[in-house]
């Protein structure tokens, strides 16, 4: 019983890690602890939590890299949509922490994605 209580005290504690970690909310958190022997996430350099959480939408594409710097990935002629990608899969199958930046075609967020992906 002991033990019983122990292992759920682990990985309540553990979710709360990564709720406070990441900002993530319960189920979030919840996926990033059970799926974690298969998180594959890859960062963006410098990439910072902080400051990916003052991200606002309205946000313009220069205002957003001023604070956060270069991303990994960024959509090519973007017409009326545009991705910036401060996070990818380390393989085709991984579970991931996602942090992506949605532009219009006037260049401002119109989305921010923060979420523990399950692939």
């Amino acid at each position: 019983m002991k033990i019983t209580i122990a292992i759920f005290l682990l990985f309540l504690g553990c979710i709360f890690k990564n709720m406070y970690s990441y900002g993530y909310g319960v189920n979030d958190a919840f996926w990033r602890v059970v799926w974690s022997i298969d998180e594959g996430t890859i960062w963006a350099q410098n990439f910072s939590e902080e400051n990916f959480s003052k991200l606002t939408k309205g946000m313009t594409s220069e205002e957003v890299l001023s604070l956060m710097g270069k991303p990994l990935n960024m959509s090519e002629n973007c017409e009326d949509i545009c991705f910036w990608n401060y996070t990818k899969q380390d393989s085709g199958t991984s579970d991931f922490d996602q942090r992506w930046v949605v532009f219009n075609r006037d260049h401002q967020v119109v989305e921010i994605r923060k979420s523990f992906f399950i692939d």
